[in-house]
């Protein structure tokens, strides 16, 4: 898997996405999320800092904690979330904005 820090625009991209495409409105995912060292692995993940905003909406948390896992466990590859990021863009919706 390519550097995770130097893919954080895209990651941040593919989370934003995922959460439009699956809940039909955007939203600011600024502290949601950092980037640590595992301490085992010496491995790069992401890690979750919910705020009230993930935490109050039980779906959207379990939704956002799958997408990172993935990540995290190496079964979704840079290339596999370019892919989705192009999917996630063709599809047309009516999406709102939370802050």
């Amino acid at each position: 898997m390519e550097n995770m820090l130097q893919n954080m625009d895209l990651i941040h991209r593919y989370l934003s996405a995922g959460i439009t495409n699956q809940f039909g409105f955007s939203m600011d995912l600024e502290g949601e999320y950092t980037f640590a060292q595992n301490i085992v692995s010496k491995k790069m993940i992401i890690a979750t800092t919910f705020t009230s905003k993930i935490l109050s909406n039980p779906q959207l948390k379990l939704f956002l904690s799958a997408l990172i896992s993935e990540i995290n466990h190496g079964k979704c590859t840079f290339d596999i979330i370019r892919e989705r990021i192009k999917y996630f863009e063709k599809i047309p919706l009516n999406e709102k904005k939370i802050v």
